[in-house]
C-alpha cells in the first residue's frame, strides 16, 4: 500500500500488518493443519501464534531504538557489522523470492480448483513460465502500479474472508449443519508439522518494521501494533479452521482448496466458483506486490551499502533495476518449477529464520547500548529472550534436511558473492 512519509497512524500500521500476515496460507493449508495436527491442531495454531509474538516483540524492541528503514538486516547491522547484516538481508531477499515462488505456486493450485488442465505437468510448467515473464515485462516499466495492486488484493482478501464467515454464520443460524459430527477426528500424525505450517502463516509480520520511517511515532507505534497483529491473525487463523472443521467435517483431510470447499457445501458450486475467483485474483495480487518490492530489496543492497555489485542498482528509463529484476524472476521461476507449495512455505521459514535470529542476537548486543534511545522494554527481559531462542531453537527442527542444505547452499552463495564484490571494490571494507 502507499503511504506518505511520517504518515502511518496506529490503525494504517495494524491494517498494513494484518494485509501482510494474512496470505494464501489460509486459505490452502487448513485441510494440510487437519492432517498433521489432528484434534491438536487448533493448539498448534495457537502455539504458532505465541511463538510468532514472542519473535514479534524483539522487532518491537528493536524498531523502538532503530526506525531506519530495512527491519532485521539493519539492526543486525548496527549491532554485528557489515557481513552479518549483508547476510540477513540476502536471506531477506530470499524470503521475498520465495514469497513470489509460493504465491504463484497458490495462484496455479487455486486456479486448477475451476480449471484442472492446470494441473497436468506441461500446462504447470508453461503458465510458470508465463507468469515469471509477465512479472519481468510489468517491473520493467517501473513500481507506478504496485500500491494500486496491492490495494485491490488487499480489498479482495478482505471481501472473501468476509464472505465465507458471514456465508457460514448464517448457515450454522438456519440449523442447516445438524448433520455434522466432530467425532472421528483423525489422530495427531504430525504435531511438529502442523505447528511449523500454522508458524508460515504468521510470517508476514516481519514486514512491519520495515517500513519504519513512514510512521508518525514508530518508539511507541509498532510494539502496541505488532501485537494488535498478532492477537488479530491469530483470532482469524484458528476462527478459519474451526469453520472448517465444522462444515467440512472429517473430509477436510482430503479437501486440496478448503475454503472454496466451505462455500462450495453452503451454495454448491457456483458460489465456490466465485470464492475460488476471488482467491486467485487475491493471491497472484500478493505475488505481484512482492515481484515488485523483491528486486527493490536487491538493488538497494548493491547501491545504499555496496553489499553487491553495482551493476544490481542500474536502472532504465522507469526507475526499475533491470538486472535485480532479471535475477529475481529467474530464481523466483527455478522455485516455483522445482518446489511444492508446502516444500516453498517451509523455505520461507527457513529465510525468515536468520532474520529472526538476526532481530533476536541484535536486541541482546544492543540492550544497553547508551547510544540508542531506551525504547520498549520486554516484560521478563532477557529471560524472555532466552525463551524465545528455545521456540526459534524448535522451529528448526521443523525444518527437513534439504531445506536446510538448501538454505546452507543460499547462504554461501551470498557469502562468496559479497567477497568477490569486496575483492572488485575494496573501498566497501
Amino acid at each position: 500500500m502507499a503511504w506518505n512519509k511520517k504518515q502511518m497512524g496506529f490503525a494504517s500500521v495494524v491494517l498494513l500488518g494484518i494485509n501482510g500476515v494474512i496470505g494464501g496460507g489460509l486459505f490452502l493449508l487448513p485441510s494440510t493443519l487437519y492432517e498433521q495436527g489432528g484434534n491438536l491442531t487448533i493448539l498448534a495454531i495457537i502455539l504458532a501464534g505465541i511463538a510468532a509474538t514472542l519473535i514479534a516483540m524483539h522487532y518491537a524492541v528493536m524498531s523502538s531504538k532503530i526506525d531506519d528503514d530495512g527491519g532485521a538486516w539493519t539492526y543486525t547491522y548496527q549491532a554485528f557489522g557489515r557481513f552479518p547484516g549483508f547476510l540477513v538481508g540476502w536471506f531477506g531477499w530470499l524470503f521475498g523470492v520465495i514469497t513470489i515462488s509460493a504465491e504463484s505456486a497458490a495462484f496455479l493450485k487455486t486456479l486448477s480448483g475451476i480449471v484442472p488442465i492446470v494441473a497436468q505437468p506441461f500446462i504447470y510448467n508453461t503458465l510458470t513460465i508465463t507468469i515469471m515473464a509477465i512479472l519481468i515485462i510489468i517491473n520493467l516499466f517501473g513500481t507506478g502500479i504496485s500500491s494500486y495492486v496491492d490495494d485491490v488484493a488487499s480489498l479482495i482478501k478482505i471481501l472473501v474472508i468476509a464472505a465465507v464467515f458471514i456465508a457460514v454464520a448464517t448457515w450454522l443460524a438456519l440449523g442447516q449443519a445438524d448433520n455434522i459430527t466432530m467425532t472421528h477426528t483423525p489422530q495427531v500424525t504430525n504435531f511438529s508439522g502442523a505447528f511449523g505450517n500454522a508458524f508460515y502463516m504468521f510470517t508476514g509480520f516481519s514486514l512491519i518494521p520495515i517500513a519504519a520511517k513512514e510512521m508518525k511515532n514508530p518508539g511507541k507505534m509498532l510494539p502496541r501494533a505488532i501485537l494488535t497483529v498478532m492477537l488479530v491473525t491469530t483470532a482469524i487463523f484458528v476462527l478459519m479452521q474451526l469453520v472448517a472443521v465444522t462444515v467440512l467435517g472429517t473430509s477436510l483431510v482430503h479437501s486440496s482448496l478448503p475454503v472454496a470447499d466451505i462455500i462450495g457445501t453452503i451454495m454448491g458450486r457456483p458460489g465456490r466458483t466465485v470464492i475460488i475467483t476471488g482467491m486467485t485474483l487475491s493471491i497472484i495480487g500478493v505475488a505481484i506486490a512482492n515481484s515488485f518490492n523483491s528486486p527493490i530489496e536487491l538493488a538497494s543492497m548493491a547501491s545504499e551499502h555496496g553489499f553487491l555489485p553495482a551493476k544490481l542498482a542500474i536502472t532504465n528509463k522507469f526507475g526499475a533495476p533491470v538486472l535485480a529484476i532479471l535475477v529475481t524472476m529467474t530464481i523466483a521461476g527455478g522455485l516455483l518449477l522445482s518446489g511444492s507449495y508446502l516444500f516453498l512455505i517451509k523455505l520461507i521459514v527457513l529465510s525468515d529464520f536468520m532474520q529472526y535470529l538476526g532481530t533476536i542476537f541484535s536486541s541482546l548486543k544492543l540492550r544497553h547500548d547508551d547510544s540508542l534511545p531506551k525504547g520498549y522494554q520486554l516484560p521478563g527481559g532477557k529471560w524472555l529472550t532466552y525463551l524465545t531462542l528455545i521456540v526459534v531453537a524448535y522451529l528448526f527442527t521443523t525444518f527437513s534436511l534439504m531445506t536446510v542444505l538448501v538454505g546452507i547452499g543460499f547462504g554461501i552463495l551470498g557469502a562468496g558473492v559479497y567477497y568477490w564484490n569486496l575483492k572488485q571494490q575494496p573501498h566497501n571494507y
